[in-house]
């Protein structure tokens, strides 16, 4: 796959979580147990020997999961994490 491929295919993964789980998660603790739970579906993917696809399908998943808390989407604008303090 090619950087231009991996690029669109996470754009549209991207958009696709933004509209299938608008609210995310409900801080770190919250979104790191997301990330643990793709994580578990990349290596279940290769340990089954699904295939070289259906492990870059699960690996595009588990980096739009980093991409959003990277982006700070499980932050509450009204915890005290979002100003630098606390872990919501």
């Amino acid at each position: 796959m090619t950087d231009e491929e991996i690029c669109e295919r996470l754009k549209s993964a991207f958009c696709k979580a933004q509209l299938l789980h608008p609210g995310f998660a409900e801080g770190l603790f919250h979104v790191l147990g997301f990330l643990s739970e793709e994580h578990g579906e990349v290596v279940r993917a290769a340990t089954k020997n699904e295939g070289k696809q259906r492990v870059q399908e699960e690996l595009i998943d588990l980096i739009v999961v980093a991409w959003r808390i990277l982006r700070g989407d499980h932050e509450r604008p009204d915890c005290d994490c979002a100003k630098g303090g606390g872990q919501c």
